[in-house]
């Protein structure tokens, strides 16, 4: 779910900046820790792979960065802690 709602936010911020994705993937990898009786979402890696024709790739990053913490679900986990790589390809 969360892979899912990054890519589709991402997809989003960059419209609204003007840009138009051609293709945004993320995969989320999550890290489960046993806390006390039962387990915790510690850690959610995201890492998304984006087309995104015109844009440079500080720009491309700031977008991703800003989605990162924006996204609805990253919102409902924030007190997990979470990383992004972000690849511009093309």
């Amino acid at each position: 779910a969360h892979a899912g709602c990054f890519s589709m936010a991402l997809s989003h911020s960059l419209a609204q900046a003007g840009y138009s994705p051609e293709k945004v993937n993320t995969n989320a990898k999550v890290h489960l820790e046993k806390v006390g009786d039962g387990f915790k979402i510690v850690t959610i890696e995201l890492k998304t792979k984006a087309v995104v024709p015109d844009i440079e790739k500080s720009e491309f990053l700031k977008h991703a960065e800003a989605t990162k913490t924006g996204c609805p679900v990253s919102k409902a986990l924030a007190g997990t802690d979470i990383k992004l790589r972000a690849t511009l390809m093309g």
